[in-house]
């Protein structure tokens, strides 16, 4: 995908999202619905402007993303949804947020960008953090635990620019989701009981490791079919797009 087709779709998927949340806070269960089925539409629309390996690396992100949601929000209810169910649109959805995110930190500029994006992103996760743990009433324990995980992605992980551009592009859609009441984070994670900010902080770090287990599945999955070693890729400037 070219630059200007990257740009033009990571700002459809900004605009949808944006709409679509806007819309979903307002809408009775059969627009729910049909919020869903347009979303299944733009990522299959997606797709198929995208080479096999990425569409089989965005379905198994899918289907990653899905299992921790019905875990997440329906058995554990760390978090739930406004109609507490599982809205069809958000499976398609982190298909859709994945893709952006992966092409977005293909783009050239932030390629050569790379070393200072992921300081400053780790820099103000850190700063979010910090605040988030003294900001009354309850220090944010979640958002602790969950910026010493983008901690060690940043730092040990193969692709530490798509790190920070999933984790500000995640930070946003929590930021506006939560606030449109959309979804809402337990103050008290259940049988952990660690507190939680609404939304917690450094919650972006759940992408780099929803795209680490999604790379591990899919290279298990092909390597019958690869027997060629592969060497590791540069942590900087390295292509994030599976070829």
């Amino acid at each position: 995908m070219s630059v200007r087709g990257t740009l033009a779709y990571v700002g459809a998927f900004a605009a949808f999202a944006a709409g679509a949340l806007a819309v979903d806070v307002r809408s009775d269960p059969l627009a729910h619905g049909a919020l869903g089925v347009l979303a299944w539409a733009f990522l299959a629309v997606a797709l198929r402007l995208q080479s096999p390996a990425v569409r089989i690396q965005v379905v198994v992100l899918v289907a990653v993303a899905t299992a921790l949601e019905v875990f997440g929000s329906l058995i554990w209810r760390a978090y739930t949804y406004r109609l507490d169910d599982l809205p069809l649109y958000v499976p398609a959805g982190h298909g859709l947020f994945y893709l952006a995110a992966l092409r977005a930190a293909s783009l050239p500029l932030l390629v050569r960008h790379a070393r200072g994006i992921v300081i400053v992103v780790t820099a103000a996760a850190t700063a979010w953090m910090v605040f988030s743990l003294v900001r009354p009433p309850l220090p944010d324990l979640l958002g602790f635990v969950v910026w010493a995980v983008f901690l060690r992605f940043i730092l040990r992980g193969r692709y530490p620019l798509l790190y920070a551009v999933s984790f500000v592009m995640t930070t946003a859609l929590e930021w506006y989701g939560t606030s449109l009441g959309a979804w809402r984070w337990s103050p008290l994670l259940p049988v952990l009981w660690l507190p939680a900010g609404n939304p917690p902080a450094c919650i972006g770090a759940g992408y780099a490791a929803m795209d680490a287990l999604t790379r591990r599945i899919v290279g298990r999955a092909t390597r019958p079919l690869d027997h060629a070693p592969r060497p590791l890729p540069e942590r900087y400037g390295q292509p994030v797009v599976p070829e």
